[in-house]
């Protein structure tokens, strides 16, 4: 049955699709925000109307560019201009990787599977990123949102990685901490894991790539 997440005798996974921020790397706002302003008032309305904003996720689909986004959600919360480009600067600096998931990502690399990246995000975040950090030159192939107008978990992103990669939804896993991504995945054929952590991430994984050592 597609999109089940119990292996069978006759599964052939091939590709893992790994989601980056909460998975591959670190993504807590709350502590950014807390960070620059002390008032839990005040934090509790930066929240509210930038992160948890539904036009945070049209930030990550390439609606808004950087410049603009400050400019917008300097005018949702109350915050100058300066404030919310700093904002954006501090939170795009805070996703540093996660040790174990990155030390996953290279064991799979080694044994050989496919590796690929899903994720929502700002086209600039994604080149400050790039330019840190090796483990994302294991991937075969790189989609993110903000480069194609899409996001997760509209199925037209997932439909888009099939296209691009002409990978098989049911020889793959699909990673990510959000259920609500892991629903639509399995909805367009892919078996899935919600991550928590990555001990608990590569115990599933044995499971779906019995012939790897992990």
């Amino acid at each position: 049955m597609p999109g089940t997440n119990t292996y069978t005798s006759g599964m052939n996974i091939r590709n893992v699709v790994f989601d980056v921020g909460g998975v591959l790397l670190e993504w807590n706002p709350p502590s950014v925000i807390a960070g620059l302003y002390p008032d839990p008032a005040i934090q509790a309305v930066i929240r509210q109307q930038i992160f948890e904003h539904a036009d945070w996720l049209e930030f990550d689909r390439g609606t808004y560019s950087e410049v603009a986004a400050a400019e917008h959600f300097a005018k949702t919360s109350g915050l100058t201009v300066d404030e919310t480009r700093t904002l954006i600067r501090v939170t795009r600096e805070s996703l540093l990787p996660i040790a174990d998931t990155v030390k996953l990502v290279e064991d799979l690399a080694a044994a050989g599977v496919h590796l690929y990246l899903l994720s929502n995000m700002p086209v600039s975040t994604f080149e400050y990123l790039v330019q840190r950090h090796r483990f994302f030159g294991h991937f075969k192939h790189l989609v993110i949102s903000g480069a194609i107008l899409l996001v997760k978990p509209e199925p037209a992103i997932y439909k888009h990685l099939v296209d691009q990669t002409g990978i098989v939804p049911g020889e793959s896993v699909f990673i990510d901490d959000l259920l609500k991504n892991i629903i639509a995945a399995r909805e367009c054929g892919f078996h899935a894991i919600q991550f928590s952590d990555a001990a608990s991430c590569r115990g599933q994984l044995r499971t779906y790539l019995p012939g790897i050592s992990l």
